[in-house]
């Protein structure tokens, strides 16, 4: 055989073992300070010549002059620290600073209620312990139940069926390397986006909001119609109380069409933001919503109704209705129209707890399935509890058309999507007559 060579060495391939702290360069030297709350030192780096990482480098207490300390703690929220040289800076960005001195639109709670709710209630109120669906005796909820089936029948008319399309997701909607659940969101905006077609909202001089935006795809589809329709001085709105990575509307193009607002609906006075109020050179507002959790909807109506009394010509709206079983007592739109049909606050409290029997299953694990044919403690069946969920949602969604129809609008509830792309696939559609 021939010559091989010399054999490797067995620990050549291994990676170095990691230095110790006294062998490793001073750059990458750990931090001093022990959390208390992690029960560890802290993990970042120092830099060459300090003990301390930027957050826990002691602060002085005489003059950042004097003592040569670099870092003193935020006027604002003493809890964490600020570069001396930078405070200035600092100061216009710390999440910590007063939200009504830097943003003139914010009031805080202001639609949290409104002129047409019964009267306040006690101190106190909000915080009574909530009476639980396993604690109600049967016949006390079968009597609930038959009062949510009367009041749905005579509601009105039915849901009416619609599921269009707009064509500017038609080349979106047929890329093959989307998963399942990126197509069900862009068939969701699609047929938000056309139903917004078919009111008539898509025309030139509007600012369309987006509440709840998230990551901003419904407003980045709006932006693009602007643009090639083009609805000539229109912009787009995004109104969100956090702030997300990688955000949809950054790759808006046209800068100048499109606003994000920082801020919870609860406390929005949507005249007062630049691109609504009454010198932006724009006479309408519509509101679109594709996940407005529970009192968000709520929440959103009221900013629109209160925005339309300040002098905002608001031509509509339209919120895919979820999660209802969020929705909330004090800020609920749709009060008055529940108190006049009979339901109590107590009862609205075990609807909102009834909604769930629709769309969140049964939380039994494969084993147990076959227990759901068995009838529950009031005798129902599955396929019963779903039908009542279905309807306790409804008789919300219902309350909410009241609410906006004694202000002003047409009001109608549409299947905007079919139910195999979501279980919540009805969209409320108001527009102002």
């Amino acid at each position: 055989m021939g010559d091989t060579g010399p054999e490797p060495d067995p620990t050549a391939s291994k990676r170095p073992k990691l230095q110790s702290t006294a062998d490793q360069p001073q750059s990458a030297v750990r931090c001093k300070y022990f959390v208390q709350r992690k029960k560890r030192y802290c993990k970042m780096t120092v830099g060459t010549g300090k003990e301390y990482c930027g957050e826990h480098e002691p602060t002085a207490a005489e003059p950042v002059a004097a003592s040569g300390a670099d870092r003193i703690p935020c006027p604002l929220d003493p809890k964490h620290s600020v570069s001396a040289a930078k405070l200035e800076k600092h100061l216009k960005i710390c999440n910590a600073r007063p939200p009504a001195e830097q943003r003139p639109y914010l009031v805080p709670g202001i639609n949290c209620t409104s002129s047409d709710d019964e009267q306040p209630e006690a101190a106190g109120s909000e915080k009574e312990k909530v009476t639980k669906l396993a604690d109600i005796p049967p016949a006390e909820l079968l009597e609930l139940i038959g009062k949510v089936s009367a009041l749905y029948e005579s509601a009105g008319p039915p849901i009416k069926e619609e599921s269009p399309r707009h064509s500017i997701l038609a080349d979106e909607l047929t890329v093959e390397g989307y998963g399942p659940q990126t197509l069900k969101h862009l068939v969701q905006s699609s047929a938000l986006l056309g139903l917004a077609e078919q009111c008539d909202f898509l025309r030139p001089d509007t600012t369309f909001v987006e509440f709840g935006a998230g990551k901003g795809q419904v407003a980045y589809w709006l932006a693009r119609i602007v643009e090639t329709a083009p609805l000539a001085r229109s912009a787009v709105l995004l109104v969100d109380r956090a702030s997300h990575r990688h955000k949809k509307d950054n790759k808006i193009e046209s800068r100048e069409i499109v606003q994000r607002v920082r801020a919870d609906i609860a406390d929005l006075e949507l005249h007062r933001v630049e691109l609504v109020e009454a010198g932006a050179g724009r006479s309408g507002v519509v509101g679109i919503g594709k996940h407005l959790c529970g009192a968000a909807t709520d929440l959103a109506l009221r900013c629109l109704v209160r925005s339309g009394t300040s002098g905002t010509a608001v031509r509509g709206c339209l919120f895919a209705l979820c999660c209802h079983h969020r929705c909330d007592w004090r800020t609920f739109a749709g009060k008055r129209f529940l108190l006049e049909s009979g339901i109590t606050r107590p009862e609205f409290e075990s609807i909102v707890r009834m909604v769930s029997w629709a769309v969140c299953g049964t939380g039994r694990s494969r084993e147990r399935q076959h227990e759901d044919d068995r009838p529950d403690r009031c005798g129902l069946t599955r396929p019963e509890r779903e039908a009542i969920g279905r309807r306790c949602k409804r008789l919300l969604d219902i309350a909410r058309l009241r609410y906006m129809e004694r202000h002003g609008y047409e009001a109608s509830l549409k299947y905007y999507v079919t139910s195999d792309v979501t279980l919540e696939n009805v969209c409320l559609v108001c527009v102002k007559k």
